[in-house]
């Protein structure tokens, strides 16, 4: 579905992204997780060609960057991230519905008046995620968490085979992050979540990446990657991680430095 390979990025002479190989497959969902800084962002944000990688290939649904039609490609993916800020001036003027019409229509901002069936599409949808009754409120006077959910939906309504969110409780207090990430769990679409947050590993993650200084640190099945040793090495914590049956972790910080 998804392969990264030999992917260097460098910004001023420095390597944000040095090496990484890395393939998603289908039905799986991925935990892309490391401090602020280590580079998770910048490698999924070259899926919807924000940045060019410096070398290497990229190849998703049996097409290569550069070489294939990528536009077919950005179609079935969908992001979620801090970039939708630059287009607050537009997203404060319109409505819950009127966002999430804009997915459909892969757009920020709504030109043209929508068809009989995009209106029922819209608000069946909306109706299905339990957001109907806020389809007429502005994105101005949601909370950071309702904010996020509407963007959400918006990137859904195209039924996307992968979607990829990066950060979505960046920001958020406590009570708002936990609707967002149930919100997310009930998710069928393939997955990609991108944090720095060990609290935010959702039950349905799969596979896990781990990503520091720009080099993937380990990679594979979760239950092979989130141990105490690799998650205290990737943090310079001395941690202790608990994984109770079909819930999110426990989080334990040690006395005394990383393993």
């Amino acid at each position: 579905m998804i392969e990264f390979k030999n992917i260097n990025f460098i910004r001023d002479g420095d390597y944000i992204l040095k090496d990484i190989n890395l393939k998603i497959n289908k039905n799986e969902n991925w935990l892309v997780l490391g401090p602020n800084g280590s580079g998770k962002s910048t490698l999924f944000s070259l899926l919807k060609a924000y940045t060019i990688a410096s070398a290497g290939d990229i190849e998703v649904f049996g097409k290569s960057f550069g070489f294939d039609n990528w536009n077919c490609v950005k179609e079935k993916i969908r992001l979620v991230s801090s970039t939708m800020d630059k287009f607050k001036d537009v997203l404060y003027k319109e409505s819950v519905y009127e966002i999430v019409l804009s997915g459909l229509k892969n757009k920020i901002g709504i030109y043209e008046k929508e068809s009989e069936d995009e209106k029922n599409l819209v608000e069946n949808f909306l109706r299905d995620f339990d957001f109907y009754y806020m389809k007429d409120k502005e994105y101005k006077v949601l909370s950071a968490g309702e904010k996020q959910k509407v963007l959400i939906l918006r990137s859904l309504i195209a039924r996307p085979e992968i979607l990829v969110l990066d950060e979505p409780c960046a920001s958020l207090d406590l009570f708002q992050k936990e609707k967002i990430l149930n919100f997310i769990e009930d998710i069928k679409t393939n997955l990609i979540y991108i944090s720095h947050d060990i609290s935010e590993i959702l039950p349905t993650i799969t596979h896990v990446v781990l990503i520091k200084d720009g080099r993937i640190f380990k990679k594979g099945k979760r239950e092979e990657v989130l141990t105490d040793k690799n998650l205290s090495e990737l943090y310079g914590l001395n941690l202790n991680i608990e994984f109770p049956r079909d819930e999110r972790p426990i989080i334990h910080v040690l006395r005394g430095e990383g393993k």
